[in-house]
Order: structure tokens, then C-alpha cells, then sequence
């Protein structure tokens, strides 16, 4: 019974850690994007629709659509850094990360969240705001 016990302990915390594992990628992978100003490679983490905020614009876009309008965002305002400054896990077990976007034309705060859906974690959410 103890080793039926320690199997099933073994087994969970071996998903759990290959799923923070998972999260940490696109973490990086999405933090990566944004500095580099990359909306091709930020738009490969979107989920299919997100909910996007860019300064006073505010809608549910497909990935495409989405995609589209961060790479004109981009083209305005020159990425020089990111760095993510908070993170955590919402309520909703969405992990969440808020960061700051330092552009040729000024700072903004970066909010994103990650929803676990079966092909790894995707944007569902992404807002970016004045600093």
C-alpha cells in the first residue's frame, strides 16, 4: 500500500513539475518576443481569440487579428527592454506576469496571462498600458 502511496505521489509531482517546467518556456519565450519587438513570434503564443488591450483600444481579437495589431504597436513604439516585475497564479489557476516595456517612445506596463490548453500555455490575455 505505501509503495501504491509513493507511486501516486511520484507521478503527481512529476506533472506538476513538467507543467511549471512548460510554463516557465513560454514565459521566456513570450518575454523574449516583446523585447525583441517580435510580433511574429509573440503571435505563435497567442491562444485563438485573446482579449487585448493596447493603451485605449480594448477587444477580443482572433490570434491573426491580434497579431496584426502588436506588429503596428511594435512598429511605433521601438522596444529597447523587458522585464518582468511581478508574477503569479490567478484564481482561475491562469498563471499571470506583469512586467515594463521600455520603447524608443516612452514606458509601458505589460500584463499577460497564460491559460493551459492541450497543445501547452497560451496567451489569453495580454494588455498593454501607459507606465
Amino acid at each position: 500500500m505505501k509503495k501504491i502511496i509513493l507511486f501516486i505521489a511520484v507521478v503527481f509531482l512529476g506533472a506538476f513539475s513538467y507543467q511549471v517546467a512548460a510554463q516557465e518556456t513560454e514565459k521566456a519565450g513570450i518575454a523574449a518576443a516583446i523585447e525583441a519587438g517580435n510580433a511574429g513570434d509573440l503571435g505563435a503564443f497567442f491562444a485563438e481569440s485573446l482579449d487585448l488591450t493596447l493603451i485605449d483600444q480594448e477587444d477580443v481579437y482572433s490570434q491573426n487579428q491580434a497579431q496584426v495589431i502588436i506588429s503596428r504597436f511594435f512598429s511605433q513604439n521601438k522596444p529597447k527592454s523587458f522585464e518582468i516585475k511581478h508574477e503569479g497564479k490567478s484564481k482561475l489557476k491562469d498563471f499571470y506576469y506583469i512586467g515594463e516595456l521600455k520603447t524608443d517612445k516612452g514606458d509601458f506596463r505589460v500584463t499577460f496571462f497564460l491559460k493551459k490548453q492541450d497543445n501547452g500555455f497560451k496567451v489569453k490575455q495580454l494588455r498593454i498600458e501607459n507606465a
